[in-house]
């Protein structure tokens, strides 16, 4: 896709074809172009252009590495940020019950064992919690149950520990290809 602007930076109009048949041959003067390709990351960088028009044709300028850093590194961010969040809803395993068990993750269920264990500290006489697990609904004795909050909350902190480690790396990174090796 092309998009075509006036010098303030005003969007004049724009293509529709993203192929790499849709060749531009003629461009008015007076108008810039950006080439919107999404697998050089070109379309994040929407204030650079990488066209220049010489006697009504465009040329293509590549962008400079370290023009495209700080928009590479910021999508990489976002990406280990939603793999980030994607594992810590998607549960855990515990063997607090003698075996393994999933235990679901999502916000209701992080909800629900905050409010569970807010109830445990108001109410000393409670013995057993019923909780869901994967493989249904299991008795945990009250010393289960809070070794199990323990265990979630050990197993959110190390996703969000390894989460803000790979930010840092993302952000010492000094060229796009180094950012490309990070993953979650």
């Amino acid at each position: 896709m092309y998009l075509f602007y006036d010098l303030s930076g005003r969007i004049i109009s724009s293509s529709t074809s993203s192929s790499s048949n849709d060749k531009i041959t003629y461009i008015p003067e007076g108008l810039t172009v950006l080439y919107i390709d999404d697998n050089q990351h070109q379309d994040i960088i929407k204030n650079t252009p990488n066209y220049t028009i010489v006697d009504g044709f465009p040329i293509y300028t590549p962008i400079s590495d370290l023009e495209k850093l700080p928009f590479i590194q910021q999508a990489k961010i976002e990406e280990i940020n939603i793999a980030c969040n994607k594992e810590i809803l998607g549960g855990f395993d515990s063997l607090i019950l003698g075996e393994s068990n999933h235990y679901k993750f999502d916000m209701e269920y992080q909800a629900n064992m905050n409010q569970q264990m807010g109830i445990l500290s108001l109410d000393q006489t409670i013995e057993f919690i019923p909780w869901p697990t994967s493989s249904g609904v299991a008795i945990h004795t009250k010393t289960q149950f809070i070794q199990l909050l323990k265990e979630a909350s050990d197993f959110k902190s190390s996703k969000l520990f390894r989460y803000f480690d790979l930010k840092q790396q993302i952000m010492n990174c000094q060229n796009t290809y180094d950012v490309g090796l990070i993953n979650w």
